[in-house]
């Protein structure tokens, strides 16, 4: 009986407080654009989990928000969690977060549908892999659209997905467009020049939420 009663109570727990997230990886990347003899360059960073590529969360502290927040993408079910962030100091002086829910909805932007494109592998030097991505105009991948040259460090997990969703703005929700072997991409450049994707920061983190049912 009391067995019993220890199984219903996890399951009442588990339902009250949902699934609980543990990032642990920070990435940032720098991307530059030139079109029309204007050339923009922005600063964009976000957590991911090493060991789970379906959530990515993005710290929001822009002029016209009232309360930081954190924005959990749900990839796979394509929703966006949404906690106020407060800061807690140490008496180390150190920073940590807590994190207060506050909404969730869906995503706005539609994965890409139909996407064409072929990963290739041009070289490996040391623990740097050179890697073509090809994009096409047809399934039958006879017409490149874009091509892009990318720079992938050797690692235990694969943040390429990570590295789509800071980078890729229309693509960022596309789960079908994921490089299959672990790595971080380091750089990334157009074969026309015109962008570049530039990774400029990369650290461990440790940041826990919880998930509402």
């Amino acid at each position: 009986m009391k067995k019993l009663f220890l199984l219903i109570l996890l399951i009442s727990l588990t339902t009250v407080f949902g699934q609980t997230l543990k990032f642990d990886i920070f990435a940032k990347y720098s991307i530059s654009h030139s079109f029309s003899h204007k050339n923009t360059t922005t600063e964009t960073s976000a957590f991911a989990i090493s060991s789970n590529d379906n959530y990515i969360m993005k710290f929001l502290n822009d002029p016209g928000i009232q309360k930081p927040t954190a924005n959990v993408y749900d990839l796979k079910s394509l929703k966006i969690y949404e906690f106020y962030i407060t800061e807690l100091k140490t008496k180390n002086g150190e920073i940590n977060y807590k994190f207060t829910y506050s909404n969730t909805y869906k995503i706005a932007q539609e994965p890409v549908k139909d996407l064409n494109f072929d990963f290739q592998r041009v070289s490996k030097e040391n623990d740097i892999e050179t890697v073509k991505l090809f994009f096409y105009k047809n399934k039958s991948k006879t017409k490149i659209s874009n091509t892009l040259e990318l720079k992938i460090l050797e690692s235990k997990a694969n943040l390429f997905p990570l590295f789509r969703f800071i980078c890729f703005h229309l693509l960022g929700f596309t789960a079908e467009l994921n490089y299959p072997n672990a790595g971080l991409v380091t750089h990334c450049v157009s074969e026309n020049g015109l962008s570049e994707y530039r990774l400029t920061a990369f650290e461990e983190t440790s940041l826990e939420l919880t998930l509402p049912n």
